[in-house]
């Protein structure tokens, strides 16, 4: 028998811990934060928001929870977490234009399932529809149909798929998706039974200094949506489109932006990619549809020295307190347990548990990854306990801060990934939780401004903080991080890198 069979679960409920991986069964484990409401009523009525939350906050689950939530309300959802081909700076036409492109691609698969949303267009509403398809529509393979068809609407049988396709699309589409060929904006415009059209019109309406001439002249008159003001216009006609097909708004979420791999999660970098965008309050004040950011929280201040206005856009910040994270733990122990067990039957001590979650410095995700540790801790000690022994506790808290992954969790603020490591191993080596000066000096045989310049580098990272009382006249530092504070506990003077 299994270790999380002889503690009362059905699974082992420390196995995951990001939202990702537990997206089938979020809605049962989820605890909504204080503000969840408010936001999910603001977003409805058409305000943008940004979401702000260290790594390991519990920003993904809330988009995730929001999605459905707001899905069942009316509004049109889609999430935006991927951003290949983007350019690294000055990208607001690039970005713009993602949001069109994921938008109607998004539609256009979201109609298939309920076309009589389109029955509601107008003559110039279809005329319009189907020249956005015409321009923005992403070609799909049909393997990334059904990627998207599941993730609209959680429905993963194919003959499901396979009997919206038979209903929805014509017969040469059938024959040409069991082939595996791409399906293009024309397929897309023909099967919703949109006129077809040369754009001429619209492209005179988008860009009304082109003559009728230029446009039927140009071999690529695409080349003519290339500038913000139109694609700004496009998106505000595509947004009232899908009202008027029946949907009460528009909501794009955009996730994961820090870890688009060519930024290397820099602040400066990430504050780059975002800048010339999130300055234009035009777009993020238009009532049609509501943009939501969900952003590292550290990315603030340099945002905010960039020219973003979090004072006109309400910022949202996610933070959990101790019995927040117990409401969270007990949650997820009624579901893996049936609703039969609490933390408290698993853990004993509740000195313990207090240690637990202060390790995790308020974040879910390290609070379960810690708990996988002591799992596993637990495992290799007792295998047929029936409860998280004080021993497998201690075991697992070491093992879990000395492989933590800090690159994760600290800014990458002057290049390598070592230099957050470098920095947390010279306060390891000196081996205190209350540091001074003199401590650098003694232990690195450096010069007192040498000694300071360290200092003032921990303190950029959050590591420590100044107290306000003083030893002597000298300054005083207390370590902040609690992981580290754990391992100066244990004695541990080095985290390899």
């Amino acid at each position: 028998m299994e270790l999380y069979q002889q503690l009362g679960f059905s699974n082992n409920p420390f196995s995951t811990f990001s939202a990702e991986e537990e997206k089938s069964f979020l809605n049962d484990i989820y605890i909504n934060p204080l503000f969840y409401e408010t936001l999910k009523s603001d977003l409805l009525s058409g305000h943008s928001r940004f979401i702000l939350g260290a790594r390991g906050i519990g920003k993904t689950a809330l988009i995730l929870q929001l999605r459905n939530a707001l899905d069942k309300d009316g509004a049109f959802t889609i999430i935006i977490d991927e951003f290949d081909g983007v350019s690294l700076k000055n990208n607001q036409v690039e970005l713009t234009r993602l949001i069109i492109e994921r938008v109607i691609t998004n539609f256009c698969i979201k109609i298939a399932k309920d076309p009589k949303g389109l029955k509601k267009l107008d003559k110039y509403q279809k005329e319009k529809l189907s020249f956005i398809i015409k321009e923005f529509f992403q070609t799909l393979s049909k393997s990334q149909y059904e990627k998207l068809y599941n993730k609209t609407d959680n429905i993963r049988t194919r003959n499901t798929l396979k009997n919206i396709w038979n209903n929805f699309f014509n017969k040469p589409i059938n024959f040409l998706i069991s082939g595996g060929i791409e399906i293009v904006a024309e397929t897309a415009r023909k099967s919703m039974g949109l006129p077809s059209i040369d754009g001429k019109e619209f492209y005179k309406n988008y860009v009304p200094e082109l003559t009728i001439e230029q446009i039927e002249r140009e071999k690529k008159p695409e080349k003519f949506l290339s500038n913000i003001k139109p694609l700004k216009e496009i998106l505000n006609d595509l947004t009232e489109i899908i009202h008027a097909a029946g949907f009460k708004t528009s909501i794009v979420f955009f996730d994961k932006i820090d870890e688009y791999t060519k930024l290397n999660g820099g602040i400066s970098a990430v504050s780059d990619f975002l800048s010339a965008f999130l300055k234009d309050t035009t777009i993020l004040m238009n009532k049609s549809y509501s943009l939501v950011f969900s952003l590292w929280d550290v990315l603030k201040p340099e945002l905010t020295n960039n020219g973003v206005r979090f004072d006109k856009i309400k910022p949202i910040d996610i933070t959990w307190q101790t019995d927040n994270l117990r409401e969270i733990l007990n949650k997820r122990i009624r579901f893996f347990s049936g609703g039969k067990k609490v933390i408290n039957d698993i853990i004993l001590s509740d000195n313990k548990l207090n240690e637990i979650i202060t390790l995790s410095n308020n974040s879910p995700r390290y609070l379960f990854r810690q708990l996988s540790y002591i799992y596993d801790q637990q495992a290799e000690i007792n295998k047929v306990s029936k409860v998280l022994t004080d021993e497998a506790i201690d075991k697992g808290q070491l093992v879990f801060s000395k492989s933590f992954e800090y690159y994760a969790i600290y800014p990458t603020k002057r290049g390598a990934k070592e230099d957050i490591l470098t920095n947390i191993n010279r306060l390891l080596k000196i081996g205190k939780t209350t540091i001074m000066t003199k401590d650098f000096v003694d232990a690195y045989k450096v010069s007192t401004p040498t000694a300071i310049s360290y200092i003032k580098i921990v303190q950029e990272y959050n590591l420590v903080r100044e107290l306000t009382e003083t030893d002597g006249g000298a300054k005083m530092y207390d370590v902040l991080d609690p992981v580290l504070r754990h391992l100066i506990k244990y004695g541990i003077t080095e985290i390899k890198k």
